[in-house]
């Protein structure tokens, strides 16, 4: 994780995390609610089966070739007949599950009478700062549907190695690393130094008491904040 470097620049970054993290996540909650899931049962494939019938998207794999193949991750089309969000299929799975996620959200929150064909990289999947608000809010809501806040405080408060947390809901570690990161600096005001050092330890499997704390603190926020939180961790 050393040659990570992304870092809020100032309070605009903040304050849109909370705020988008803040909503996708109780759109998951009141729906694992619906469905009857917990943070103990969580799979991500119900979340997106709601979304996609919802907005009677299609979605397909696409073997794209040369230097497609190596560029392109995903895209989201709407034209007059449908929306298609087609992915990349030579892709890893949890790369794959990414971009899936990362498309829906943009079905979900910008995909409009203007906006209609959003096409996504390396890069737009790991965009960290606001100024392209629909691929910040993308990759918050990505990382959101695959690993939801109550289901990561879960795990963390019982100090599940992260590799397993990764394996278990598809989810990539460099994306696990981002999510806590960017968490401790929202949530806590962190310095990135402060926020990069813990987040390291955690990933690295060096501190189990750092991840349970960590997991208790933002326990106390999310109590606050996310009115399903307490249904769906009984």
């Amino acid at each position: 994780m050393n040659n990570y470097k992304v870092v809020f620049r100032m309070t605009v970054e903040i304050d849109e995390y909370l705020n988008f993290c803040g909503t996708i996540n109780e759109f998951i909650s009141a729906h694992m609610l619906c469905l009857g899931m917990s943070v103990n049962n969580y799979e991500h494939r119900y979340i997106w089966d709601e979304i996609l019938t919802s907005k009677s998207i299609k979605i397909r794999p696409f073997p794209f070739e040369k230097t497609a193949r190596r560029s392109i991750s995903g895209m989201i089309i709407k034209d007059d007949y449908e929306t298609t969000l087609a992915y990349n299929s030579n892709m890893g799975e949890k790369r794959k599950n990414f971009t899936i996620s990362h498309e829906l959200i943009h079905a979900m929150y910008h995909l409009d009478s203007e906006n209609k064909v959003f096409t996504d990289t390396k890069d737009t999947l790991s965009y960290s700062l606001a100024d392209i608000l629909p691929e910040f809010q993308a990759n918050i809501g990505a990382s959101s549907i695959l690993l939801p806040e109550p289901v990561l405080i879960n795990e963390l408060k019982k100090g599940t190695p992260p590799y397993f947390i990764s394996n278990r809901y598809g989810i990539s570690e460099q994306a696990i690393f981002m999510r806590l990161l960017q968490q401790m600096q929202a949530s806590f005001e962190a310095s990135y130094v402060a926020a990069y050092d813990t987040a390291n330890k955690i990933m690295n499997g060096n501190s189990k008491n750092l991840a349970i704390e960590l997991g208790r603190n933002l326990e106390r926020k999310i109590l606050y904040s996310n009115p399903f939180y307490e249904a769906i961790t009984l």
